[in-house]
């Protein structure tokens, strides 16, 4: 059994505690996933399924949020379940809808951020949130983000809905923190909902109750569904005899791109690298595999 798995997450359980859940249902130890949720946001989470595993550098990193800003509080989380921070100063009047939508529409200009104390970034090989349970708060670097786009949902007084596309390691949480301090407000974020990871969306994802062995095996999307957006090179029997020695084989086509999938009959064999040659070099190997297609 293996393949790429499309669950809705609840609020309440960690993304570990879905894995271990899942993996008891399926019977196998075999499972990874594409990116952690906070255990009180709902959405998408990606799980790979035995060989599959091995899929996941490969998916695409973007994602999509829905979330809530909540503007006049501030806490240790950056979010509406941390503890509360007192107040810098008195509180300050709360802006108007124009500004705030503004100050998120903003967002997309943000090329670094600091990443919280409650997140899995290591620091002197410890988790920043370990430390933060210990209440110690040390010096961050500020780190890479892309913000592709945020759409303001509606304005609510103190609250904000907005949806964002953004990549890998950019936290929801900071961002509600950065446009609050844009508009001289304490902030945080009060709800976060994952629409799509890796290429998936939240629409294919089975919901808790679907959550059966049955449900779960047909769900399973196999590498030409989870793979589908790198080129694929079919290989005939003497390519694929080549491949499963990590010989190179002729690109076959003109498609540029950094990976490519090489496959015999529908299976997937390998990815690949285009060469400086023009070749096709093999990256990563499976000498065995039966990958639904």
């Amino acid at each position: 059994m293996e393949g790429i798995l499309l669950v809705d997450k609840t609020a309440g359980p960690t993304s570990h505690d879905v894995v271990a859940r899942l993996r008891r249902v399926l019977g196998t130890r075999e499972m990874g996933h594409a990116g952690t949720l906070d255990p009180q946001a709902t959405g998408l989470l990606v799980l790979a399924v035995g060989r599959a595993t091995r899929w996941l550098p490969y998916l695409p990193t973007a994602k999509s949020y829905r979330a809530t800003l909540r503007l006049g509080l501030s806490t240790d989380t950056e979010d509406i379940w941390g503890a509360a921070l007192p107040p810098d100063d008195g509180p300050a009047p709360l802006p108007d809808a124009a500004a705030v939508r503004r100050a998120l529409e903003g967002l997309t200009r943000l090329k670094t951020q600091v990443p919280p104390m409650v997140s899995a970034v290591k620091r002197d090989g410890r988790r920043l949130y370990e430390l933060a349970r210990e209440g110690l708060s040390v010096e961050r670097a500020g780190r890479p983000v892309r913000v592709d786009a945020v759409r303001v949902l509606a304005v609510r007084g103190a609250d904000a809905d907005f949806e964002v596309d953004c990549g890998p390691g950019t936290y929801v949480r900071t961002l509600c923190v950065e446009a609050g301090r844009s508009l001289g407000q304490q902030a945080c974020m009060a709800a976060l909902r994952r629409l799509a990871c890796g290429g998936f969306t939240l629409e294919r994802a089975l919901p808790e109750e679907r959550w059966t062995p049955e449900a779960l095996a047909a769900g399973l999307l196999g590498s030409a569904s989870a793979l589908g957006h790198l080129p694929e090179r079919a290989l005939d029997a003497a390519e694929a005899e080549a491949v499963g020695h990590g010989r190179p084989v002729g690109i076959g086509g003109a498609a540029l791109a950094a990976t490519w999938r090489l496959t015999r009959e529908g299976r997937l064999l390998a990815f690949a690298q285009e060469g400086p040659d023009g070749s096709l070099r093999p990256t990563r190997v499976f000498a065995e595999t039966h990958a639904p297609v």
